[in-house]
């Protein structure tokens, strides 16, 4: 095997031209193959360039896969993004303190929409109540419910429900802009620290 091998490349360097290159791979089998030409489809293993002696000259790289490129590519994005955050975060505040201003600013606006769905939760709870006082009349008379006045029930009960998760949605609202400016806060002070001699 080894005497069939120093025959082939002696023959190859022999009869290839000074310019020419040799290349060696381990193909999909197992078997390590010699050409003047590269394969056409990269192996996993990566190709050396042999010298005109038959030594490796150049160590092949090993094939990054699909899934490491792509891992690579949402690395360098994320990193990316983390950057563009610190320079508008440094070109922004000066102190944390003036974070905690922004941060009661947008929970004051928030906590202002949420009176203002006290205001309208009790006018819906006065209405759909008023409503089944209506239902409750025409039950105790044994008349139907005019389809109407359910309908009008319907959107009612609706109009309640929808406020109320409303105000959940705006709870969990402010706990993330307090997170938010908490971890804001948490990274100037990191980007104006001095950096460790």
């Amino acid at each position: 095997m080894l005497r069939s091998f120093l025959t082939f490349l002696l023959l190859a360097l022999c009869t290839a031209p000074v310019s020419a290159k040799l290349y060696r791979w381990v193909d999909e089998a197992g078997r390590v193959q010699y050409s003047d030409k590269p394969p056409s489809i990269t192996p996993s293993s990566g190709i050396s360039e042999l010298n005109k002696s038959g030594m490796v000259k150049t160590t092949p790289l090993p094939v990054v896969s699909k899934e490491e490129q792509e891992k690579k590519l949402q690395e360098q994005a994320q990193q990316k993004e983390q950057q563009r955050k610190d320079r508008a975060l440094l070109e922004s505040f000066s102190r944390p303190e003036e974070i905690d201003i922004i941060r009661d600013r947008r929970i004051s606006i928030i906590q202002s929409a949420m009176s203002a769905n006290t205001m309208r939760l009790q006018t819906a709870t006065q209405h759909k109540e008023r409503i089944e006082k209506q239902m409750s009349r025409l039950n105790k008379k044994n008349k139907p419910i005019p389809a109407d006045l359910d309908t009008e029930y319907g959107l009612a009960k609706k109009e309640l429900q929808e406020i109320k998760n409303d105000n959940k949605t705006k709870l969990i609202e402010i706990e993330t802009v307090k997170a938010k400016a908490e971890e804001d806060k948490k990274r100037l002070v990191e980007l104006r620290s001095p950096a460790p001699k």
